[in-house]
C-alpha cells in the first residue's frame, strides 16, 4: 500500500504548482477610470443602482447596473447624453454621462487606478 501512495502524492505536489501559475494583470491600453457619481448614502443603500445601457439612449435596453468605478475610454465622447464604458465580462455598455464623475477617491485622493485586463479574464483595475 505504501509504495502505490508514493507515486500518487508525488504527481500531486508536482503538478498543483505547475497548474496554479498565475498571469500577470494586463494594462487596457486607451482607457481610464472614473467613478460613479453618487452620494455616500446612495452608495451604501444596497437597493440603489446605477443602470447601464446597451446603446447610447435612455430607452435602450439595461444592460446591467454599473460598479463603483467605471472604464471607459480616454478620449470619451458622449453621444445622446451616454459614454461608452467597458464592462467586467469585456463587452460595451453605455452609461448616462451625468451619472459619472472623474475618478478620486474621497478616502485616498491620490490613489491611481489602472484599467486591466486580471489573470481571471475579465476587466478590471489595479493600481497605476
Amino acid at each position: 500500500m505504501k509504495c502505490s501512495v508514493i507515486p500518487i502524492l508525488a504527481a500531486v505536489f508536482f503538478t498543483v504548482p505547475a497548474m496554479a501559475q498565475p498571469t500577470a494583470p494586463k494594462i487596457i491600453k486607451g482607457y481610464k477610470c472614473m467613478m460613479l457619481n453618487i452620494t455616500e448614502l446612495q452608495s451604501m443603500d444596497p437597493n440603489f443602482h446605477v443602470f447601464v445601457r446597451s446603446a447610447p439612449s435612455a430607452s435602450a435596453p439595461v444592460a446591467g447596473w454599473a460598479t463603483s468605478v467605471v472604464i471607459v475610454p480616454n478620449d470619451v465622447v458622449s453621444q445622446n447624453g451616454f459614454v461608452p464604458m467597458l464592462r467586467a465580462n469585456g463587452q460595451k455598455a453605455w452609461i448616462s454621462e451625468t451619472d459619472i464623475k472623474p475618478y478620486r477617491p474621497v478616502a485616498a485622493p491620490n490613489a491611481h487606478c489602472v484599467p486591466q485586463i486580471l489573470p481571471n479574464g475579465r476587466v478590471g483595475i489595479g493600481p497605476g
